[in-house]
Protein backbone atom coordinates (compact mmCIF):
# COMPACT_ATOMS: atom_id res chain seq x y z
CA UNK A 1 0.00 0.00 0.00
CA UNK A 2 1.24 3.50 -0.84
CA UNK A 3 1.46 5.53 2.38
CA UNK A 4 -1.00 8.42 2.54
CA UNK A 5 0.29 11.77 3.68
CA UNK A 6 -1.11 13.27 6.86
CA UNK A 7 -0.57 16.83 5.81
CA UNK A 8 -1.06 18.49 9.20
CA UNK A 9 1.80 16.55 10.77
CA UNK A 10 3.95 16.64 7.64
CA UNK A 11 3.59 20.42 7.44
CA UNK A 12 4.87 20.74 11.02
CA UNK A 13 7.98 18.72 10.16
CA UNK A 14 8.59 20.70 6.98
CA UNK A 15 8.22 23.98 8.86
CA UNK A 16 10.80 22.78 11.41
CA UNK A 17 13.48 21.70 8.90
CA UNK A 18 16.95 22.93 9.93
CA UNK A 19 15.68 24.64 13.08
CA UNK A 20 18.22 24.18 15.91
CA UNK A 21 16.07 21.79 17.98
CA UNK A 22 15.38 18.06 18.09
CA UNK A 23 11.99 17.22 16.60
CA UNK A 24 10.22 14.60 18.76
CA UNK A 25 7.18 12.83 17.28
CA UNK A 26 5.27 11.14 20.09
CA UNK A 27 2.15 8.99 20.05
CA UNK A 28 0.57 5.61 20.57
CA UNK A 29 2.02 2.58 18.79
CA UNK A 30 0.83 2.16 15.18
CA UNK A 31 -0.67 5.64 14.91
CA UNK A 32 1.52 6.40 11.89
CA UNK A 33 4.78 7.85 13.24
CA UNK A 34 7.08 5.63 11.14
CA UNK A 35 4.99 6.21 8.03
CA UNK A 36 5.24 9.94 8.68
CA UNK A 37 9.03 9.61 8.71
CA UNK A 38 8.83 7.64 5.43
CA UNK A 39 6.84 10.42 3.81
CA UNK A 40 9.11 13.08 5.29
CA UNK A 41 12.16 11.24 3.95
CA UNK A 42 10.55 11.24 0.49
CA UNK A 43 9.95 14.97 0.85
CA UNK A 44 13.61 15.57 1.68
CA UNK A 45 14.69 13.56 -1.37
CA UNK A 46 12.27 15.43 -3.63
CA UNK A 47 13.67 18.70 -2.25
CA UNK A 48 17.12 17.82 -3.53
CA UNK A 49 18.68 16.30 -0.40
CA UNK A 50 21.03 13.47 -1.38
CA UNK A 51 20.07 10.03 -0.08
CA UNK A 52 23.57 9.72 1.45
CA UNK A 53 22.78 12.67 3.72
CA UNK A 54 19.72 10.98 5.24
CA UNK A 55 20.36 8.58 8.13
CA UNK A 56 17.33 6.41 8.94
CA UNK A 57 17.51 4.00 11.89
CA UNK A 58 14.64 1.93 13.33
CA UNK A 59 15.41 0.83 16.87
CA UNK A 60 12.73 -1.86 16.61
CA UNK A 61 14.57 -3.61 13.77
CA UNK A 62 16.31 -6.92 14.46
CA UNK A 63 19.69 -5.51 13.41
CA UNK A 64 19.49 -2.53 15.76
CA UNK A 65 18.15 -4.56 18.69
CA UNK A 66 21.12 -6.93 18.48
CA UNK A 67 23.88 -4.38 17.84
CA UNK A 68 22.79 -1.08 19.41
CA UNK A 69 22.31 -1.78 23.11
CA UNK A 70 23.32 1.51 24.77
CA UNK A 71 23.56 5.19 23.99
CA UNK A 72 27.23 5.11 22.95
CA UNK A 73 26.53 2.41 20.36
CA UNK A 74 23.62 4.49 19.07
CA UNK A 75 25.92 7.50 18.77
CA UNK A 76 28.48 5.39 16.87
CA UNK A 77 25.82 3.89 14.57
CA UNK A 78 24.57 7.33 13.57
CA UNK A 79 28.03 8.86 13.13
CA UNK A 80 29.16 5.90 11.00
CA UNK A 81 26.25 6.36 8.58
CA UNK A 82 26.64 10.13 8.16
CA UNK A 83 28.12 11.75 5.08
CA UNK A 84 31.12 13.82 6.15
CA UNK A 85 31.45 17.55 5.56
CA UNK A 86 27.76 18.33 5.03
CA UNK A 87 24.59 18.60 7.07
CA UNK A 88 22.81 15.28 7.54
CA UNK A 89 19.17 14.53 8.35
CA UNK A 90 18.87 11.99 11.17
CA UNK A 91 15.58 10.06 11.41
CA UNK A 92 15.39 7.74 14.44
CA UNK A 93 12.43 5.44 15.17
CA UNK A 94 11.48 4.38 18.73
CA UNK A 95 14.61 5.89 20.25
CA UNK A 96 13.34 5.42 23.83
CA UNK A 97 14.16 1.70 23.55
CA UNK A 98 17.83 2.55 24.13
CA UNK A 99 19.08 2.93 27.71
CA UNK A 100 20.05 6.56 28.44
CA UNK A 101 18.88 7.54 24.96
CA UNK A 102 18.70 11.23 25.91
CA UNK A 103 22.49 11.28 26.45
CA UNK A 104 22.95 10.02 22.90
CA UNK A 105 20.65 12.69 21.51
CA UNK A 106 22.28 15.51 23.45
CA UNK A 107 25.77 14.36 22.44
CA UNK A 108 24.83 13.94 18.78
CA UNK A 109 22.99 17.25 18.75
CA UNK A 110 26.08 18.95 20.22
CA UNK A 111 28.81 17.17 18.25
CA UNK A 112 27.39 16.31 14.84
CA UNK A 113 26.16 18.40 11.94
CA UNK A 114 22.67 16.95 11.87
CA UNK A 115 19.00 17.86 11.85
CA UNK A 116 17.33 15.38 14.22
CA UNK A 117 13.88 13.78 14.05
CA UNK A 118 12.93 11.04 16.52
CA UNK A 119 9.78 9.05 17.28
CA UNK A 120 8.62 7.37 20.47
CA UNK A 121 5.63 5.37 21.68
CA UNK A 122 6.06 6.14 25.36
CA UNK A 123 5.55 9.47 27.09
CA UNK A 124 8.35 8.68 29.54
CA UNK A 125 10.70 10.01 26.87
CA UNK A 126 9.31 13.47 27.61
CA UNK A 127 8.70 13.09 31.33
CA UNK A 128 9.80 16.04 33.53
CA UNK A 129 13.17 14.37 34.18
CA UNK A 130 13.83 13.81 30.49
CA UNK A 131 12.53 17.24 29.52
CA UNK A 132 14.95 18.84 31.98
CA UNK A 133 17.89 17.19 30.23
CA UNK A 134 16.61 18.35 26.85
CA UNK A 135 15.30 21.74 27.99
CA UNK A 136 15.28 24.24 25.15
CA UNK A 137 16.55 21.59 22.73
CA UNK A 138 13.38 19.93 21.47
CA UNK A 139 9.88 20.48 20.17
CA UNK A 140 7.19 17.83 20.49
CA UNK A 141 4.77 16.90 17.73
CA UNK A 142 1.96 14.90 19.33
CA UNK A 143 0.50 12.35 16.93
CA UNK A 144 -2.84 10.58 17.24
CA UNK A 145 -4.66 7.99 15.15
CA UNK A 146 -6.66 9.41 12.26
CA UNK A 147 -9.13 12.19 12.82
CA UNK A 148 -12.53 11.69 11.20
CA UNK A 149 -11.49 14.11 8.46
CA UNK A 150 -8.36 12.04 7.78
CA UNK A 151 -10.45 8.86 7.93
CA UNK A 152 -12.66 10.19 5.13
CA UNK A 153 -9.54 10.78 3.05
CA UNK A 154 -8.00 7.38 3.82
CA UNK A 155 -11.17 5.52 2.86
CA UNK A 156 -11.93 7.81 -0.12
CA UNK A 157 -15.49 8.00 1.17
CA UNK A 158 -18.13 10.55 0.18
CA UNK A 159 -20.83 9.23 2.53
CA UNK A 160 -20.24 11.19 5.74
CA UNK A 161 -22.95 9.57 7.86
CA UNK A 162 -22.01 6.01 6.96
CA UNK A 163 -18.32 6.77 7.44
CA UNK A 164 -18.94 8.30 10.86
CA UNK A 165 -20.82 5.20 11.93
CA UNK A 166 -17.85 3.08 10.78
CA UNK A 167 -15.38 5.43 12.47
CA UNK A 168 -17.19 5.10 15.81
CA UNK A 169 -16.98 1.32 15.44
CA UNK A 170 -13.46 0.74 14.12
CA UNK A 171 -11.61 3.94 15.01
CA UNK A 172 -8.75 5.63 13.21
CA UNK A 173 -5.60 3.53 13.31
CA UNK A 174 -4.28 3.95 9.74
CA UNK A 175 -3.94 0.25 8.85
CA UNK A 176 -7.36 -0.55 10.32
CA UNK A 177 -8.88 2.28 8.28
CA UNK A 178 -7.25 1.10 5.05
CA UNK A 179 -8.96 -2.27 5.61
CA UNK A 180 -12.41 -0.66 5.78
CA UNK A 181 -13.77 -3.07 3.15
CA UNK A 182 -12.56 -6.13 5.12
CA UNK A 183 -14.28 -5.88 8.52
CA UNK A 184 -13.22 -9.28 9.91
CA UNK A 185 -9.57 -8.49 9.18
CA UNK A 186 -10.05 -5.02 10.65
CA UNK A 187 -11.05 -6.49 13.99
CA UNK A 188 -8.06 -8.86 14.02
CA UNK A 189 -5.63 -6.01 13.27
CA UNK A 190 -7.20 -3.73 15.89
CA UNK A 191 -7.07 -6.52 18.46
CA UNK A 192 -3.40 -7.09 17.61
CA UNK A 193 -2.55 -3.41 18.11
CA UNK A 194 -4.31 -3.37 21.48
CA UNK A 195 -2.56 -6.55 22.61
CA UNK A 196 0.87 -5.23 21.60
CA UNK A 197 0.35 -1.96 23.48
CA UNK A 198 -0.70 -3.90 26.56
CA UNK A 199 1.93 -6.65 26.36
CA UNK A 200 4.97 -4.71 25.10
CA UNK A 201 4.49 -1.03 25.95
CA UNK A 202 2.94 -1.53 29.39
CA UNK A 203 3.38 -5.04 30.84
CA UNK A 204 6.86 -5.86 29.51
CA UNK A 205 8.26 -2.34 29.77
CA UNK A 206 7.13 -1.91 33.39
CA UNK A 207 7.68 -5.54 34.45
CA UNK A 208 4.10 -5.87 35.67
CA UNK A 209 3.55 -8.76 38.06
CA UNK A 210 -0.23 -8.68 38.46
CA UNK A 211 -1.11 -8.85 34.77
CA UNK A 212 -4.79 -9.82 35.30
CA UNK A 213 -5.31 -6.75 37.51
CA UNK A 214 -3.77 -4.45 34.91
CA UNK A 215 -5.90 -5.91 32.12
CA UNK A 216 -9.06 -5.69 34.20
CA UNK A 217 -8.24 -2.08 35.02
CA UNK A 218 -7.64 -1.19 31.36
CA UNK A 219 -10.91 -2.79 30.28
CA UNK A 220 -12.82 -1.06 33.09
CA UNK A 221 -11.44 2.37 32.15
CA UNK A 222 -12.03 1.93 28.43
CA UNK A 223 -15.60 0.76 29.01
CA UNK A 224 -16.13 3.73 31.35
CA UNK A 225 -14.28 6.35 29.32
CA UNK A 226 -15.87 9.72 30.04
CA UNK A 227 -17.17 8.76 33.49
CA UNK A 228 -15.74 10.47 36.58
CA UNK A 229 -13.49 8.15 38.56
CA UNK A 230 -10.82 8.16 41.26
CA UNK A 231 -8.15 5.63 42.14
CA UNK A 232 -10.13 4.80 45.29
CA UNK A 233 -13.44 4.31 43.48
CA UNK A 234 -11.72 2.09 40.91
CA UNK A 235 -9.98 0.07 43.62
CA UNK A 236 -13.26 -0.35 45.51
CA UNK A 237 -15.00 -1.57 42.35
CA UNK A 238 -12.25 -4.07 41.51
CA UNK A 239 -12.17 -5.35 45.10
CA UNK A 240 -15.94 -5.88 45.00
CA UNK A 241 -15.44 -7.87 41.79
CA UNK A 242 -12.92 -10.17 43.44
CA UNK A 243 -9.76 -8.44 42.19
CA UNK A 244 -7.58 -7.42 45.14
CA UNK A 245 -6.16 -3.93 44.62
CA UNK A 246 -5.37 -0.65 46.37
CA UNK A 247 -5.41 3.01 45.29
CA UNK A 248 -1.59 3.24 45.20
CA UNK A 249 -1.30 0.34 42.73
CA UNK A 250 -4.15 1.77 40.67
CA UNK A 251 -2.33 5.13 40.48
CA UNK A 252 0.84 3.39 39.27
CA UNK A 253 -1.01 1.44 36.59
CA UNK A 254 -2.91 4.53 35.44
CA UNK A 255 0.38 6.38 34.92
CA UNK A 256 1.78 3.46 32.92
CA UNK A 257 -1.25 3.42 30.61
CA UNK A 258 -1.05 7.18 30.12
CA UNK A 259 2.66 6.93 29.31
CA UNK A 260 1.87 4.34 26.63
CA UNK A 261 -0.73 6.79 25.22
CA UNK A 262 -3.48 4.20 25.70
CA UNK A 263 -5.43 6.55 27.96
CA UNK A 264 -5.59 10.31 28.50
CA UNK A 265 -6.37 11.57 31.99
CA UNK A 266 -8.31 14.85 32.32
CA UNK A 267 -8.53 16.87 35.52
CA UNK A 268 -11.45 18.95 36.76
CA UNK A 269 -11.46 22.75 36.96
CA UNK A 270 -13.66 24.90 39.20
CA UNK A 271 -14.81 27.66 36.85
CA UNK A 272 -16.08 29.92 39.65
CA UNK A 273 -13.13 29.42 41.98
CA UNK A 274 -10.65 29.37 39.09
CA UNK A 275 -8.61 26.45 40.37
CA UNK A 276 -7.76 22.92 39.29
CA UNK A 277 -9.31 20.15 41.38
CA UNK A 278 -7.47 16.98 42.36
CA UNK A 279 -10.47 14.68 42.69
CA UNK A 280 -12.82 12.85 40.32
CA UNK A 281 -11.17 13.23 36.94
CA UNK A 282 -11.98 11.34 33.75
CA UNK A 283 -10.10 9.11 31.34
CA UNK A 284 -10.52 8.88 27.58
CA UNK A 285 -9.17 6.16 25.31
CA UNK A 286 -6.79 7.01 22.44
CA UNK A 287 -9.02 5.49 19.74
CA UNK A 288 -12.78 4.81 19.57
CA UNK A 289 -12.06 1.41 18.03
CA UNK A 290 -10.64 0.18 21.34
CA UNK A 291 -13.83 1.16 23.18
CA UNK A 292 -15.91 -0.85 20.74
CA UNK A 293 -13.40 -3.74 20.69
CA UNK A 294 -13.84 -4.60 24.34
CA UNK A 295 -17.59 -4.07 24.55
CA UNK A 296 -17.79 -0.42 25.47
CA UNK A 297 -20.89 0.53 23.46
CA UNK A 298 -23.36 -0.65 26.07
CA UNK A 299 -24.31 2.92 26.97
CA UNK A 300 -25.00 3.97 23.37
CA UNK A 301 -23.14 6.52 21.23
CA UNK A 302 -23.19 9.42 23.71
CA UNK A 303 -19.94 8.55 25.51
CA UNK A 304 -18.37 7.50 22.21
CA UNK A 305 -18.88 10.89 20.59
CA UNK A 306 -17.71 12.58 23.80
CA UNK A 307 -14.47 10.58 23.50
CA UNK A 308 -14.15 11.56 19.83
CA UNK A 309 -14.68 15.26 20.65
CA UNK A 310 -12.00 15.06 23.35
CA UNK A 311 -9.48 13.53 20.93
CA UNK A 312 -10.26 16.17 18.32
CA UNK A 313 -9.68 18.97 20.82
CA UNK A 314 -6.30 17.45 21.74
CA UNK A 315 -5.50 17.06 18.04
CA UNK A 316 -6.23 20.75 17.48
CA UNK A 317 -3.85 21.71 20.27
CA UNK A 318 -6.26 22.60 23.06
CA UNK A 319 -5.53 22.17 26.75
CA UNK A 320 -8.63 20.28 27.89
CA UNK A 321 -10.23 20.15 31.35
CA UNK A 322 -13.57 19.09 32.81
CA UNK A 323 -15.56 22.05 34.12
CA UNK A 324 -17.32 22.42 37.45
CA UNK A 325 -19.91 25.20 37.42
CA UNK A 326 -21.47 25.26 40.88
CA UNK A 327 -23.16 21.90 41.31
CA UNK A 328 -23.10 21.20 37.57
CA UNK A 329 -20.52 19.67 35.26
CA UNK A 330 -19.35 21.01 31.90
CA UNK A 331 -18.00 18.27 29.66
CA UNK A 332 -15.03 20.26 28.37
CA UNK A 333 -13.19 23.51 28.96
CA UNK A 334 -10.85 23.96 26.00
CA UNK A 335 -8.04 26.56 26.18
CA UNK A 336 -5.77 27.63 23.33
CA UNK A 337 -3.52 30.70 23.08
CA UNK A 338 -5.37 32.54 25.84
CA UNK A 339 -8.80 31.85 24.37
CA UNK A 340 -11.36 29.50 25.89
CA UNK A 341 -14.55 27.70 24.92
CA UNK A 342 -17.02 25.56 26.85
CA UNK A 343 -18.46 22.41 25.28
CA UNK A 344 -21.25 20.00 26.15
CA UNK A 345 -21.56 16.73 24.20
CA UNK A 346 -24.71 14.65 23.87
CA UNK A 347 -26.34 12.30 21.36
CA UNK A 348 -29.37 14.51 20.80
CA UNK A 349 -31.08 17.65 22.09
CA UNK A 350 -34.52 16.56 20.85
CA UNK A 351 -35.59 15.45 24.34
CA UNK A 352 -36.56 18.45 26.50
CA UNK A 353 -35.16 16.92 29.68
CA UNK A 354 -31.81 16.25 27.98
CA UNK A 355 -31.76 19.73 26.45
CA UNK A 356 -32.32 21.31 29.88
CA UNK A 357 -29.62 19.12 31.43
CA UNK A 358 -27.04 20.06 28.79
CA UNK A 359 -27.86 23.77 28.62
CA UNK A 360 -28.06 24.55 32.32
CA UNK A 361 -24.34 24.14 33.18
CA UNK A 362 -23.38 26.44 30.29
CA UNK A 363 -25.91 29.07 31.33
CA UNK A 364 -24.45 29.02 34.85
CA UNK A 365 -21.14 30.33 33.48
CA UNK A 366 -20.97 34.12 33.69
CA UNK A 367 -18.00 34.92 31.45
CA UNK A 368 -18.23 35.73 27.75
CA UNK A 369 -16.24 32.88 26.22
CA UNK A 370 -17.99 30.89 23.45
CA UNK A 371 -20.25 28.02 24.48
CA UNK A 372 -21.52 25.17 22.32
CA UNK A 373 -23.35 21.87 22.41
CA UNK A 374 -22.11 19.18 20.02
CA UNK A 375 -24.58 16.44 19.12
CA UNK A 376 -25.67 14.17 16.29
CA UNK A 377 -28.61 16.48 15.53
CA UNK A 378 -28.64 18.53 12.31
CA UNK A 379 -27.25 22.02 12.82
CA UNK A 380 -29.83 24.72 13.42
CA UNK A 381 -29.36 28.42 12.67
CA UNK A 382 -29.01 30.80 15.59
CA UNK A 383 -28.34 29.83 19.17
CA UNK A 384 -30.00 29.37 22.56
CA UNK A 385 -29.12 32.19 24.97
CA UNK A 386 -25.71 32.45 23.31
CA UNK A 387 -25.07 28.68 23.19
CA UNK A 388 -24.42 27.36 19.67
CA UNK A 389 -25.65 23.96 18.49
CA UNK A 390 -23.11 22.06 16.38
CA UNK A 391 -23.48 18.80 14.51
CA UNK A 392 -20.64 16.42 15.38
CA UNK A 393 -19.83 15.57 11.74
CA UNK A 394 -19.86 19.21 10.60
CA UNK A 395 -17.65 20.20 13.54
CA UNK A 396 -15.15 17.39 12.90
CA UNK A 397 -14.86 18.22 9.19
CA UNK A 398 -14.38 21.97 9.56
CA UNK A 399 -10.97 23.48 8.89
Amino acid sequence: MTPKARDGYLDKLIEAIDTPVIKVISGVRRCGKSTLLDIFESYLLSSGIEKERIVRIDMDSKEMKSTVTDWEKLYDAVEKRMKKGVRNYILLDEVQNITDWESALISMFTDLDGDFYVTGSNAVMLSPNMSTKLVGRFIEIKMLPLSFKEYMDFTSSKDENRSFSEYMKTGGFPLVSLLHDRPSLQKDVLSGIYSTIMDVDIIEKNEIRDVPLLKNLAEFLIENAGNTVSSKSISDYLNSSGRKSNPHTIDDYLLMMERAFLLYGVRRYDITGKLRLKTLGKYYVVDPGFRNLIGGRKDGPGRMIENIVFLELVRRGYDVMIGKAGEFEVDFIADLHGERMYIQVTKTMSDEVVAERELRPLLEIRDNYPKMIISMDPEMPGDHSGVKNRNIIRWLLEE
